[in-house]
């Protein structure tokens, strides 16, 4: 693995564990195992090592939210509400992180830029599986519900959201 890529992987780890607000770059150089010198080698401030952590995050649930997607768009929608389930319940249970770190950093171009490009990606994901814009922006808007419900309700989310997921596709015109 590329040193910069397993720096930003401990990075993501760090921030999912501690937030953004706690953790100075000192706690973070411990986190990742690395001197002072490395870490800013690779990312000159905190703002590029939450970018960079982001990133990483980003294309770890594109890849898992890819695994054993079925093509069928019942089957599809199923799979995408599960895999959230699973990774919320085991990578996210404070919910999504993304939005996490723009709560903490509400003025930083840099960061909302990293968040809305994620965000923006997992929505054309969800149109590329289901083949309809429509659809894709309606799930999106179900998955991003389930993830800032799933703290306070875990698993009850998840059937909130199947059960909007199942009137969509039942009346999509009334939902």
């Amino acid at each position: 693995m590329d040193k910069k890529v397993e720096l930003a992987s401990r990075l993501e780890d760090a921030f999912s564990l501690h937030g953004f607000a706690e953790p100075n770059v000192a706690t973070l150089k411990s986190h990742t195992q690395t001197t002072l010198k490395t870490l800013y080698k690779y990312f000159p401030s905190k703002e590029d090592m939450i970018v960079a952590a982001l990133n990483n995050r980003h294309n770890r649930y594109i890849s898992f939210l890819e695994q054993g997607c079925p093509p069928h768009i019942d089957a599809a929608l199923d799979h995408i509400l599960q895999r959230l389930a699973h990774w919320l319940e085991h990578y996210a249970p404070r919910g999504c992180l993304s939005l996490q770190a723009l709560a903490s950093y509400p003025n930083n171009e840099q960061i909302a830029k990293a968040v809305n490009s994620h965000k923006q990606e997992v929505k054309g994901w969800f149109e590329s599986r289901l083949g309809d814009k429509s659809l894709a922006e309606r799930v999106f808007l179900i998955h991003e519900g389930m993830s800032s419900a799933w703290p306070t309700l875990g698993y009850l989310a998840l059937d909130a959201a199947k059960a909007n997921v199942t009137a969509l596709l039942v009346s999509p015109s009334k939902v």
